[in-house]
């Protein structure tokens, strides 16, 4: 598992869309959506996530609309 780096923001959001190139459109508690790739484990393990998985994402400092998934939550 990939830990978060430090002073990164870490939320819990809900896989809407799978997209090509191991991209996937997230939803937030917030409604809002956001573009996210696999990272660590989940790309290293082929990871399968399917619409509806729950996933822990990181998001990126420099662009607040691009996350990476850090893990699938069961």
């Amino acid at each position: 598992m990939r830990h978060p780096t430090p002073g990164a923001i870490v939320v819990e959001a809900t896989v809407v869309e799978e997209l090509p190139s191991l991209l996937y459109r997230l939803e937030l508690a917030t409604k809002s959506q956001v573009l996210a790739h696999g990272a660590g484990a989940v790309e290293r393990n082929w990871v399968r996530l399917l619409p509806g998985d729950r996933v822990e994402v990181e998001f990126s400092e420099h662009d607040p609309t691009r996350a990476r998934i850090l893990k699938k939550i069961l």
